[in-house]
């Protein structure tokens, strides 16, 4: 392809040769995000008329259709890294800069220790679910994500160096900055050593359990509304969970940003301000 005139070509180009787009869990991603825009304006938009001008008009019909600042930013994103990518190519002549949506900073919903152990128990008992009790435990003292878990491989869990591989091993990364490890704490190593036992290296420990993510969202919501939590705490609040019960614990804001995948370090600073709120609501008791 030597010239991209419509939205639609610019979009199978960048699926087709875009790295990050092509395959795991970055193409699930682009496909519902690039598909807003393509259900609002269709293939055939001519992609010269994409600019700020006509994106602050796709972003006023997402928020009536009560989409958040947060969805309609990455949104705009992958509308963002569709003409830049093809720009970059020399595919179009020049990638507009769009503005995004100045975001309010939500409360962080995390769970104490306790209530990732009732999570835990409630899974096993009433709901039968050992496959949920495992993933509860394992995101509550890891910090990893919900994709990271799914995806994990036996090959990517250390037992005798006590280490969990996340994103490839040291010097086998398919993308630079995408790997870290994180030290397995004694409270998962059992639940590791019985998920690895006489499987092969690359079988995925927890993820072939789950036909998709809504069935495991589905199962996390009845196990957390049956410890009596509200809506506001999502699987998510396990990573959350993760990062206050370390900041809390005292760990280098830098040494978090590591184990937890930050990109920016101001991500990592959030469970500090958590921290000293609990601080501070801790005194109001005294």
């Amino acid at each position: 392809m030597t010239d991209i005139k419509t939205w639609g070509q610019a979009l199978d180009y960048t699926f087709q040769t875009r790295h990050t787009w092509r395959h795991g869990n970055g193409r699930a991603t682009a496909v519902i995000n690039s598909g807003h825009f393509t259900r609002l304006r269709g293939r055939s938009f001519p992609v010269g008329r994409i600019t700020q001008a006509c994106l602050s008009q796709v972003c006023i019909e997402l928020e009536e259709e009560g989409k958040s600042d947060a969805t309609i930013n990455r949104i705009v994103s992958a509308v963002s890294t569709v003409l830049n990518h093809c720009a970059m190519d020399g595919l179009i002549p020049s990638a507009p800069k769009l503005r995004r949506r100045k975001e309010v900073e939500h409360r962080l919903t995390w769970f104490t220790k306790d209530e990732v152990e009732s999570l835990v128990y409630g899974s096993l008992d009433p709901f039968d679910r050992r496959d949920m009790a495992d993933l509860v435990i394992v995101a509550g003292y890891t910090g990893m994500r919900q994709g990271e878990i799914l995806t994990l491989k036996a090959k990517d869990v250390d037992l005798s160096l006590n280490l969990i591989h996340v994103g490839g091993r040291p010097g086998f990364t398919a993308k630079a900055g995408n790997y870290r490890a994180i030290p397995i704490h004694d409270r998962i190593k059992d639940v590791l050593a019985a998920r690895m036992e006489s499987v092969g290296s690359e079988v995925r420990i927890f993820g072939d359990e789950w036909r998709d993510k809504d069935q495991l969202l589905r199962a996390f919501k009845k196990v957390r509304n049956y410890i009596g939590k509200d809506e506001t705490y999502v699987f998510h609040s396990l990573r959350h969970s993760f990062g206050t019960w370390c900041a809390e614990a005292g760990v280098p804001m830098r040494t978090l940003m590591t184990m937890m995948g930050h990109k920016r370090i101001e991500t990592t600073l959030r469970y500090a301000k958590t921290t000293d709120k609990a601080m501070i609501d801790a005194m109001h008791l005294i």
